[in-house]
């Protein structure tokens, strides 16, 4: 069994602010301690003395509680000499202990989330280093290039076909669509949006005119994420790169490819379901990733979601942790990249309210 008054001491999680409060606590307890010994201390003496001088009074018939009084007298030095020493060791330890808590939890709360921050945004873009491998490959199918360089319609339903293939297999993707040299939509592979994209042209959009530009099979680009207004504004990221005659790296550019990463729920989910942090935590923490545009473009607050959030206290560092004006801790890491994907500058970042030290101490039932 539990004892009841330890109960509510173990809803309480074991944080380094909590560890500082205890030991803060225990410092008080121990200088009170030692403050009441020297009083008492001090009022042994004072009786010792006045014991004394009552001894000295009676004469002969004083003498044996004379002896009484100075053994009073030499226990209460005695005393005095160990609260001196108590107070000069372990108090004095105490304090210096409770510098050093005072110092990791600084430390230790800004380390720890700028781990967490580092390790959703590395997740992220490790899932979508690959997608620039995708769009490259899938650009050489046969029946992508085909499908453009002879438009007919038993080819471009061909294309159409090879992307719902690949479509139903690799769920992180909304769509893929192909369009021709004026950005005009041949083929695509959602068939909840063929009909409506059919014959739908790109000309304009960022993703298409890039792609555009492309000098090799070997290049790509990556869009920013944002609602698709051809997907329902489905939030969604686009990478992108040059169709080409004969699947050939250097070969003629005949359309675009253009893979839609499911940010919704792909990316949206990193921060929702990878951070795995306890509820009581949770509640009072905000998960983000931004761009290199300082854009949030995924947030445990919907309300965050495409609003700027700008770092503070930075100082030309890739990672790290301040507080903010109210006291939350905000926790930051710039992505490292992966093999040849830089990751576009995008950080993952952590913002969390602190406990209030108050609200600690009536759970641990402290002074």
């Amino acid at each position: 069994m539990i004892p009841l008054e330890a109960q509510g001491q173990e809803k309480q999680s074991a944080t380094p602010r909590s560890v500082l409060l205890v030991t803060e606590a225990i410092g008080t307890d121990l200088e009170r301690f030692s403050a009441d010994n020297t009083h008492v201390v001090r009022q042994i003496r004072l009786l010792a003395i006045n014991a004394l001088i009552e001894a000295a009074r009676a004469g002969d018939m004083g003498k044996g509680f004379a002896v009484v009084a100075n053994e009073v007298q030499r226990l209460a030095q005695m005393a005095s000499d160990i609260a001196a020493k108590f107070e000069s060791n372990v108090v004095g330890r105490i304090g210096l202990n409770r510098r050093m808590a005072e110092a990791l939890v600084t430390e230790m709360e800004g380390v720890r989330l700028t781990d967490l921050a580092q390790t959703l945004v590395q997740l992220i873009v490790r899932n979508l280093f690959e997608r620039t491998a995708d769009v490259r490959w899938w650009a050489t199918d046969t029946a992508l290039w085909q499908a453009l360089a002879e438009p007919t319609p038993e080819r471009l339903a061909f294309a159409g076909e090879r992307l719902a293939v690949i479509n139903r297999f690799y769920t992180v993707y909304l769509d893929l669509v192909v369009t021709d040299l004026s950005g005009r939509i041949v083929a695509s592979a959602n068939p909840a949006f063929q009909r409506k994209l059919a014959n739908r042209s790109l000309a304009g959009d960022p993703w298409f005119e890039a792609a555009r530009r492309t000098k090799s099979g070997d290049d790509y680009i990556v869009d920013t994420v944002k609602p698709s207004a051809v997907h329902d504004n489905h939030h969604a990221l686009v990478y992108a790169t040059g169709i080409r005659e004969g699947g050939k790296t250097d070969g003629a550019l005949l359309g675009t490819l253009g893979v839609y990463f499911d940010w919704r729920n792909q990316g949206q989910a990193i921060v929702e379901k990878e951070a795995n942090l306890p509820p009581q935590t949770a509640e009072r923490t905000t998960v983000m990733l931004i761009d290199g545009d300082s854009r949030v473009i995924a947030s445990t607050d919907p309300a965050l979601m495409f609003s700027h959030f700008m770092l503070a206290g930075q100082n030309g560092q890739a990672s790290g942790s301040y507080y903010d004006n109210n006291g939350s801790i905000v926790a930051y890491a710039r992505t490292l990249g992966y093999e040849d994907y830089d990751g576009l500058g995008w950080h993952g970042v952590v913002v969390q309210r602190m406990e209030s030290d108050e609200a600690i101490r009536q759970a641990l039932d402290i002074a």
